[in-house]
């Protein structure tokens, strides 16, 4: 359970600094910008959660 909770907030969490991150350099949004954040920050929160289960159990 506690993976499911810190997994998303690590989600929202990590999508805020990357659309911040590619805001600096001048990257237009749109979809393909979007699908970009959505992915990496799916990757870090699903990274996060593995990292939880493995110190819980």
């Amino acid at each position: 359970m506690a993976s499911i909770i810190i997994s998303t907030v690590a989600f929202f969490v990590a999508s805020y600094f990357i659309g911040r991150y590619l805001d600096d350099p001048g990257i237009p949004k749109g979809f393909t910008r979007a699908v970009v954040v959505f992915v990496i920050a799916a990757i870090i929160s699903y990274a996060i959660a593995w990292m939880i289960d493995l110190i819980i159990v």
